[in-house]
């Protein structure tokens, strides 16, 4: 996509963050992992550095990424309860925090979500509940009934960190979520509200997700109690950017094949499964899908041209009727940002 937009020899690069550690650890392993990439050895020529960076984050990768353009980094009080940017500079970091010229995010919830406030989220976090056991054997039922296990199987396994990093995860699995907490609206939406340093000042684009609204009768238990889990969380503005017109039904956002699409005017409760629509922005809205949120990820349902076979079930069934040329609209749409960006 940047070639067709001009901009050659550019490496595209996958960089793994940390799955449900907290946001601060999860900015130190981004930070180290871009440091690995400019630091060759012997066995890994790698990129070599310095260079300049342009990133690229889907939900909270895209969050992680965000933070990093902030004069300091990301300070979290132990009771998660008073929460600031830290006051002290980025120290040993800064040489490459300052070489992150843009931030691109998909789907972020830069100002929390509902979601976190779930039963499922409190069971993952250690304090388990009735409903949160309820709602747990009725996703399983649910999962099991739709045929799409394996599938969703190995997307929660592609979604986890590398082997290295396993018993790291594994050990966060089991004990507590600190990611689930530290996405609550009221820790995460103060932080968000910190402008961005001045270098960076129109750098930030966000592209935001909204699906359908589920009715009761929605055949995909899973989307609808996610989608409800997300709205019913999201029970006062916490994010600045309600106060000011978002432009969230402006048609010309949409991608070009998605602009005949009914939906209702978007208001707070929208959301796409897992994130708030009006909270996933910051900085320059640069686009507005409708889709779920593991949608834009690629996991959106396929079949084969030749026998209509389906090739991939999707994680989530939303409605929103996301398919190739959607997933490829949005290539087209960040491709062209990047590019704009990088001249």
């Amino acid at each position: 996509m940047l070639e067709a937009n001009g901009i050659v020899g550019v490496p595209v690069l996958s960089v793994s963050t940390l799955g449900i550690a907290g946001l601060r650890q999860r900015q130190a392993d981004l930070l180290s992992e871009l440091r690995a990439l400019e630091s060759p050895t012997d066995r890994f020529p790698r990129l070599g550095g310095p260079r300049t960076w342009h990133l690229v984050g889907h939900s909270t990768g895209g969050v992680d990424a965000a933070l990093l353009l902030r004069e300091g980094p990301l300070a979290l009080a132990r009771a998660r309860t008073d929460t600031t940017l830290a006051g002290e500079a980025w120290g040993e970091w800064s040489d490459l925090v300052n070489r992150i010229d843009s931030v691109t995010t998909i789907a972020a919830p830069h100002f929390g979500t509902g979601l976190a406030e779930s039963p499922l989220a409190r069971f993952a976090g250690g304090r388990p509940s009735l409903a949160a056991m309820w709602d747990l054997g009725v996703a399983a039922t649910d999962i099991a009934r739709r045929g799409d296990l394996t599938s969703r199987i190995r997307f929660a396994m592609g979604a986890t960190p590398g082997l290295a990093k396993m018993p790291y995860f594994l050990l966060q699995m089991a004990l507590m979520n600190e990611l689930a907490r530290d996405l609550r609206p009221e820790v995460l939406g103060p932080i968000s509200a910190h402008p961005v340093r001045r270098s960076a000042e129109g750098r930030v684009f966000s592209i935001a997700t909204v699906a359908p609204r589920p009715g009761s009768g929605h055949p995909d238990k899973l989307f609808h109690d996610m989608w409800r889990w997300t709205h019913d969380g999201r029970t006062k503005p916490t994010s600045p950017t309600i106060a000011r017109p978002l432009r969230l039904d402006d048609i010309a956002l949409r991608l070009p094949t998605q602009r005949n699409f009914r939906l209702p005017s978007i208001d707070a409760g929208d959301n796409d499964g897992v994130v708030s629509t009006d909270c996933q922005v910051l900085g320059e809205l640069i686009g507005v899908v409708i889709g779920d949120h593991v949608d834009v990820l690629g996991r959106y349902r396929r079949s084969s041209l030749i026998d209509a076979k389906v090739i991939d079930p999707g994680l989530l069934t939303s409605g929103a009727e996301f398919g190739d040329d959607e997933f490829f609209g949005l290539l087209v749409r960040i491709g062209e940002r990047l590019a704009s960006a990088m001249r």
